[in-house]
């Protein structure tokens, strides 16, 4: 009986302190699942310099994450300063975790403009076949996710294109996608990036887009008002401007 007793507090020793073990390495193990999930979905290299998780009051921070371009482009498609998140308590033991609110900020985006494609719309491209090819994380028994609200805020956009001479830096207004992954009662990590991906991306391609229009009919109206300038000038004979005494 003693040995019986003995052994049923090791066993509880060796639970206890692979608990306290995981409990202390949550924040290491949920970064690399970001970055090699991440990485397996986009296919290009996903970072994050920090993971701070808050169990006690269902509440998360990411730092530093950024997602690099596909092939054929250079640095950084996208980067984000910062995550908050704040969790459902009661979901984070079930098969399907849902985040109430997800506030992104400090973000910024780079499109790179080559020929009639750019780097945004390839990464969307490498997410839809990760997901038509079969994304294992659900099948394999991994976790789901419902996000009731994500924010997009404070964020910028730059854009290189061959016919500019120089990047175009654009600001992006806020963003607000709701109830991913509601309609099917969860989503998988790939799912949940193209429906967050997709808005962000198209928002920033269409401020990237009507900012160009912008500046190309500022562009216009200054060649308009200088061939005005110029016809008036002719009209009135082409005087010279008064010296000035």
């Amino acid at each position: 009986m003693k040995k019986f007793i003995f052994a049923l507090v090791l066993v509880a020793m060796i639970v206890i302190a692979g608990v306290f073990y995981i409990g202390t390495q949550l924040d290491s193990i949920v970064a690399r699942l970001i970055e090699s999930q991440g990485s397996a979905a986009t296919q290009t290299p996903v970072r994050v310099d920090g993971v701070m998780i808050k169990v006690s009051e269902a509440s998360a921070t990411i730092s530093n994450l950024t997602v690099g371009n596909p092939e054929g482009f250079s640095g950084n498609a996208i980067e984000m300063e910062n995550f908050s998140l704040t969790l459902d308590p009661t979901s984070l033991t079930t098969d399907t975790i849902v985040i109430k609110d997800v506030t992104v900020g400090g973000a910024h985006l780079s499109i790179q403009q080559q020929g009639t494609g750019n780097n945004l719309r390839q990464l969307m491209s490498n997410l839809e076949r990760f997901q038509q090819a079969g994304d294992q994380s659900a099948e394999d028994g991994g976790k789901q996710l419902i996000i009731d609200r994500f924010t997009l805020e404070g964020a910028s956009a730059s854009l290189s294109a061959p016919d500019l001479t120089e990047d175009r830096e654009v600001t992006l207004p806020t963003i607000v996608v709701r109830d991913i992954g509601r309609a099917s009662n969860g989503a998988t990590g790939a799912q949940v990036a193209q429906q967050l991906l997709g808005p962000v991306i198209e928002k920033s391609l269409s401020s990237a887009a009507m900012q160009s229009l912008k500046d190309k009919a500022s562009d216009k109206l200054e060649e308009a008002k200088d061939s005005i300038l110029k016809g008036l000038s002719d009209a009135l004979g082409g005087e010279d401007e008064p010296e000035n005494e």
